[in-house]
């Protein structure tokens, strides 16, 4: 396939299924129409940037698409919403619709901006009901495959060792709530006058993309002890063998949970105890005190901690004592360099300086402001859908969108406000551009600035 402008062809991409997305095609034939020799895309001279959005969007593999969208038979019986389109219209409606619902959805569905861009000329509306039926039932391997092929594609080129040769995942979760009390399940908060069900969400972030999630809904859950073990040993044990360090606050503080992940061969950790834990010193470990740079370096030592252990007499009374947990760690304190509060972190790395385990603990703050942009900029603050097969599409999708949008910002050193709203002027223009291709029209005649 090609397109012929001013008597030179230029070549689209072939061996693409022929209802593919006109707008996938576009973005291999468009830069040419705007590069001119020893000159920059139109879509890049729009802000001076590094990159521009349709050369991200054509990093997405439409053929893998394709491919498993075969083999998790996605589109069984599906006459509009094909697991495709799907895609296409959530990862549009995380881009350009301000506090998305499935109305939004729908109404996204309906717009001439979205239609051109995707040359979709089927069914002109589409109830938002439909959408809320197709979430509760599309199958959510469609979106978890699309989402890990996204990631390994993308991955390969970002996630770098941070320090001491260490690739560092940040894991932490975050809280949903529903204000209009129609969860059927979910973590309850709240007293009994003004209780409320949340969803919680525990990601495991690398710097740079969300490297593995989970959805939790159970009450058990409303304590971290059990969801970031869980999230950190899953993660560890779907990708052996690498060079990871997990970092965590405080909602962590079992000390079984500490001695499973330190057993386990290969996976290293960071962590930080609340002051008044209970612990036993075994031996000091010398202070380098000159030579500390994130505050006053106060100890350095290995020690074993005790746990919580219940029990419950003939009488029936219940006895709460502390057991020993036959266990090493190493215990690093000190008092930063703002002055607040002493901070207690755990390892189980000998090795590592006492500076480099501080360092690692400071970057744990990433996925907080990682949290925040997903909250603030991607809709997640709310729920799009209520099911739990919709709420998992949401969040695969949502990690794809963030993924898109995080190389856009990195690449062109800018804010994550500033490369939304960006992302959403260089779409507006890709779509006139097309425009003017199908109409056969010339750029030049246009307003589009010519390159």
């Amino acid at each position: 396939m090609s397109i012929v402008k001013n008597n030179v062809v230029y070549p689209l991409k072939i061996g693409l299924p022929v209802d593919n997305f006109l707008f996938l095609s576009y973005l291999d034939a468009i830069p040419y129409f705007y590069l001119c020799s020893e000159q920059i895309l139109f879509f890049m001279r729009l802000f001076n940037h590094n990159i521009s959005l349709p050369e991200i969007i054509r990093q997405i593999p439409d053929e893998a698409l394709v491919r498993i969208s075969k083999d998790t038979k996605v589109d069984y019986c599906t006459k509009v919403l094909n697991g495709k389109l799907m895609f296409y219209l959530l990862l549009y409606g995380l881009l350009r619709v301000d506090r998305l619902s499935q109305r939004g959805l729908s109404d996204a569905f309906s717009s001439p901006l979205f239609r051109t861009l995707f040359n979709f000329h089927g069914k002109k509306t589409l109830s938002h009901s439909s959408i809320s039926e197709r979430l509760s039932c599309i199958d959510i391997d469609f979106f978890r495959q699309s989402y890990e092929c996204i990631y390994q594609r993308f991955s390969s080129l970002y996630t770098k060792k941070e320090i001491a040769n260490k690739c560092l995942q940040r894991v932490d979760s975050t809280l949903v709530k529903e204000s209009c009390n129609k969860l059927r399940q979910g973590l309850t908060f709240g007293n009994q006058y003004a209780k409320q069900k949340m969803i919680k969400y525990t990601l495991n972030f690398d710097g740079m993309f969300a490297t593995f999630s989970s959805i939790y809904a159970q009450e058990a859950y409303n304590s971290e002890t059990l969801a970031l073990p869980e999230n950190i040993m899953s993660h560890f044990k779907k990708t052996p063998n690498h060079a990871n360090v997990y970092i965590f606050d405080r909602g962590q503080s079992s000390a079984e949970a500490f001695k499973e992940m330190s057993n386990t061969p290969g996976l290293h950790f960071v962590g930080r105890l609340q002051d008044n834990r209970k612990l036993k010193s075994i031996k000091e470990l010398p202070l380098c005190q000159e030579e500390f740079k994130s505050g006053i370096l106060e100890k350095d030592m290995i020690v074993k901690l005790y746990k919580k252990v219940s029990t419950i007499s003939r009488n029936g009374k219940e006895s709460h004592n502390s057991v020993l947990v036959e266990e090493e760690f190493r215990i690093i304190r000190f008092i930063p360099t703002d002055g607040r509060e002493a901070i207690t972190l755990i390892t189980n790395m000998l090795d590592i300086t006492t500076n480099d385990i501080a360092d690692m603990y400071r970057r744990r703050w990433d996925i907080e402001v990682f949290f925040r942009f997903l909250k603030q900029e991607l809709n997640f603050s709310h729920f799009i859908s209520l099911n739990e097969n919709g709420m998992e599409v949401i969040l695969y999708m949502t990690l794809i969108t963030a993924m898109l949008v995080m190389i856009y910002k990195k690449e062109n050193e800018i804010g994550y406000k500033t490369a939304i709203r960006r992302m959403g002027i260089e779409l507006e223009s890709l779509v006139l551009a097309i425009a003017v291709i199908q109409s056969g029209g010339d750029l030049k005649k246009t307003e589009l600035p010519d390159p």
